[in-house]
């Protein structure tokens, strides 16, 4: 299942309610999702569809912002929200979307698979306020299916709106480090060959993820400054494993002493994992060469955490069962931060902005992709 938003004016996104974005215009959503089956090939089967509508959207309604599915998972937080994006009642599952999202219409496309390889698409628009279609368009080829279909919904849509950036900024960071000792253990007089490996493993992972959001009703527009709904999240994981091998003297009753194989493993694994989110300021800047940056803060967040040990030995008697233990952490403070990156693009370029940058340490990548969202020109 693939989920977009298309707002023009304003997007919605469970805790924000759509309005208008200047005085007197009601702002306009439409969230399109994919109800093609798996069978039929999922949303990977209307994907050149979606992108038709995208298309002819930006160009005919240059106020339409739009918003993707990561872009709606980083916003729902609950099972129960994410369980009405699944089946059930179509006409009831399109509703419960609209209403989550405050959409003002809820888009439906589907593909179904025909002979010699075409494919019939099927999209229809319904006003979830009175459950009624009001555009429904049938057909192989997707251009003029997103072209009609835009085309009907023209009128709804609204034509003014004021500059403001929509998109995407991604900060992510990924560290994976591995040592392995060998030595002979600890000394005790009743064990001889006594070998022992000692693994260390740490991981970290962090990501930032800010998505630009449409301004507020009555809110000072910027082209330099608008607010992102950014979301902060990390995990780490450190563990200690030490596996002993040997031998070890036994006496046990009835028989003699003996020599006999032993093994030692344990385990200490402590996990770390948090994180926060909030509506933050994002920062663009340009000089007269286009070069220009981007600057996101982030929010503070909590970080919980809990170390677990296990421990399982074989040695002169049966082998025991595996001792396991768990203690919580307590919870620690995440502090607000933020990050920035730079680029440079061309004069007459300066309503796109993308790219990706790995930063010195390899470790740290950031992407972006923003546009600058105009009125449409009158001819």
């Amino acid at each position: 299942m693939k989920v977009f938003t298309f707002t023009a004016a304003c997007i919605t996104a469970v805790l924000f309610l759509c309005s208008g974005i200047a005085l007197g215009q009601n702002g306009t959503s439409i969230v399109i999702h994919d109800n093609t089956s798996p069978a039929n090939g999922g949303e990977n089967a209307t994907a050149d569809l979606r992108k038709e509508i995208e298309s002819a959207l930006n160009r005919d309604e240059p106020c339409t912002d739009l918003l993707d599915d990561e872009d709606i998972r980083n916003v729902i937080e609950s099972e129960r929200e994410k369980n009405l994006l699944e089946g059930g009642d179509p006409q009831q599952v399109l509703t419960d979307i609209a209403n989550l999202m405050g959409a003002s219409y809820v888009m439906s496309v589907s593909a179904t698979p025909g002979p010699g390889g075409n494919t019939t698409y099927t999209v229809f628009v319904m006003d979830p306020k009175t459950a009624s279609t009001v555009a429904r368009q049938t057909g192989s080829d997707a251009k003029q299916i997103a072209n009609n279909i835009v085309g009907q919904m023209g009128a709804a849509l609204p034509d003014n709106c004021k500059p403001h950036w929509v998109g995407e900024v991604k900060y992510q960071y990924s560290s994976s480090e591995t040592k392995t000792t060998r030595d002979a253990g600890a000394m005790h007089a009743g064990t001889r060959n006594t070998k022992r490996s000692t693994t260390e493993t740490y991981t970290a992972q962090s990501s930032i993820v800010a998505t630009l959001l449409p301004p507020k009703p009555g809110s000072a527009v910027s082209a330099s400054k608008t607010i992102a709904r950014v979301w902060m999240r990390m995990k780490t994981v450190s563990e200690k494993k030490q596996e002993t091998v040997g031998e070890v003297y036994c006496r046990l009753k009835g028989q003699n002493p003996t020599w006999k194989g032993y093994n030692l493993t344990y385990t200490e694994t402590m996990t770390q994992s948090g994180g926060g989110a909030d509506n933050l300021p994002v920062h663009i800047s340009f000089d007269n060469e286009g070069n220009y940056k981007i600057v996101v803060s982030s929010p503070s967040g909590v970080m919980l955490g809990k170390i677990e040990t296990e421990r399982s030995e074989s040695a002169c008697s049966e082998e025991k069962p595996p001792e396991k233990n768990a203690i919580s952490m307590e919870e620690q403070k995440i502090d607000a931060s933020g990050f920035d990156v730079s680029g440079k693009t061309g004069p007459k370029n300066r309503d796109s902005l993308a790219g990706s940058k790995t930063m010195p340490d390899g470790k740290t990548k950031i992407t972006w992709s923003l546009r600058l969202v105009r009125p449409k020109t009158k001819n």
